[in-house]
């Protein structure tokens, strides 16, 4: 059985040999990181009050530009009890069909999930 990993190398050794090169030249830690000195509790403060300053700046201006715009409300939030009365009726018309067609306790058990996925699909 070939070993997939060391196919290239002429034997192990060869094989850890350049492992060690690769390890020597780029070393675990982040160079970029370790160069940075670390931000103190006043600087790491200042810099988050900077984010939140800017952060209510884009606020402002989302609302300015907003302004004067009104939501216009959904279907469902003019008339809340007409949902209500929908869903029933739904329910109940389909308790009757099911009663109609003597499909028993199968079918009554689907008359929930049917009216609720019409409701679903009305509002």
């Amino acid at each position: 059985m070939t070993d997939i990993r060391a196919k290239g190398f002429d034997s192990p050794a060869q094989l850890r040999e350049h492992l060690a090169e690769l390890e020597e030249e780029s070393p675990a830690e982040d160079p970029g990181v370790g160069d940075e000195k670390p931000m103190s509790a006043e600087q790491q403060i200042a810099a988050l009050r900077q984010e939140v300053a800017d952060l209510r700046a884009r606020l402002t201006t989302i609302r300015m530009q907003t302004d004067g715009m009104d939501a216009r409300p959904s279907r469902g939030d003019v008339h809340p009890w007409l949902r209500v009365l929908a869903t029933a009726a739904t329910t109940y018309l389909l308790g009757r069909v099911v009663q109609r067609l003597r499909l028993g306790a199968p079918g009554a058990a689907a008359v929930p999930m049917i009216a609720s996925q019409i409701d679903r699909r009305i509002w």
